[in-house]
C-alpha cells in the first residue's frame, strides 16, 4: 500500500521507517528497494484486506491521476465489521478499482456487492498477446466506437463480462470502455476513451458511468 499513518498523517514509505495500516491500526513497515514501487507492508506478512494486491507503478500511475486523500480508502461494513481498502474512492462515493491481477469470478461478485458504485480499470497488457490480439480484432474507429470479434486463446473479455462499467488499459493500444461482448460468438464493441477524460468525468461527481451498464447489459 501507497500510505501509512506515521505520527497520525498518511505518509509515504520511506527507507527504515515504520508506520501503523490506516485500515487495521496495526503495525507496517517500508518496504523501499530498488525493483518494486515504494511501498508499506504489514509485519506479518499477510494484509488486513484479503483483497490486496501488489502495486505495480501501473497502479501507481493511475492513482495519482486523483487526489492523494482519495486513495486508499479504508471502508467498512459497520454491521459485518468486514473491511476493505478502495483504491480510489471519491467524495460522490464512486469506487475505482486498478486491477492487473487475475482474481476469482466469486471475489469480482463479492467485491461488486461491497463497493456497490463500482467501476473497473483493468491492465490488458499483463496477458503477452492481449494487446495484439484486441488491435486484429478491431475494426476502425468511427464517432469513438470500435466493433471487434476477438481471436485468440485469451479470456479476458470473459473474466470482464460483467454488468458493471469496465474499461481496459491496453497501454499503447488505447484505452477502451468495452460496451458490451458476447462469449458466445467474441462479439463485442468498445469505446476509445482518453485516460485523462476518464479521470475528469469520475472526479467530477456528475456521473458514475452506471447509465449504460457493463459487457453484459446489453
Amino acid at each position: 500500500m501507497r500510505f501509512a499513518l506515521v505520527n497520525g498523517q498518511r505518509t509515504d514509505a520511506q527507507p527504515k521507517t515504520r508506520g501503523l495500516c490506516p485500515g487495521c491500526s496495526k503495525e507496517v513497515t517500508a518496504k523501499c528497494g530498488p525493483h518494486k514501487v515504494w511501498h508499506w507492508a504489514h509485519l506479518r506478512c499477510s494484509h488486513c484486506d484479503p483483497w490486496w494486491e501488489s502495486e505495480t507503478q501501473w497502479h501507481r500511475d493511475w492513482k495519482n491521476r486523483f487526489p492523494v486523500e482519495w486513495q486508499e480508502i479504508p471502508l467498512q461494513n459497520p454491521v459485518t465489521r468486514e473491511l476493505h481498502i478502495a483504491d480510489v474512492r471519491t467524495p460522490n462515493g464512486l469506487v475505482i478499482e486498478f486491477q492487473r491481477s487475475t482474481i476469482s469470478p466469486e471475489e469480482v461478485n463479492a467485491r461488486e456487492q461491497f463497493y456497490q458504485t463500482i467501476v473497473w480499470v483493468v491492465d490488458g497488457t499483463k496477458g503477452q498477446f492481449d494487446a495484439t490480439y484486441f488491435n486484429l480484432s478491431r475494426g476502425r474507429v468511427v464517432d469513438g466506437m470500435a466493433y471487434f470479434k476477438f481471436v485468440g486463446r485469451s479470456k479476458l473479455f470473459h473474466r470482464w463480462h460483467r454488468h458493471k462499467p469496465v474499461f481496459i488499459d491496453f497501454g499503447d493500444a488505447g484505452f477502451w470502455r468495452i460496451a458490451s461482448f458476447d462469449p458466445t460468438t467474441k462479439e463485442g464493441s468498445a469505446l476509445l476513451v482518453s485516460r485523462d477524460s476518464f479521470a475528469a468525468h469520475a472526479s467530477s461527481g456528475l456521473t458514475d458511468f452506471s447509465a449504460n451498464g457493463g459487457p453484459a447489459s446489453i
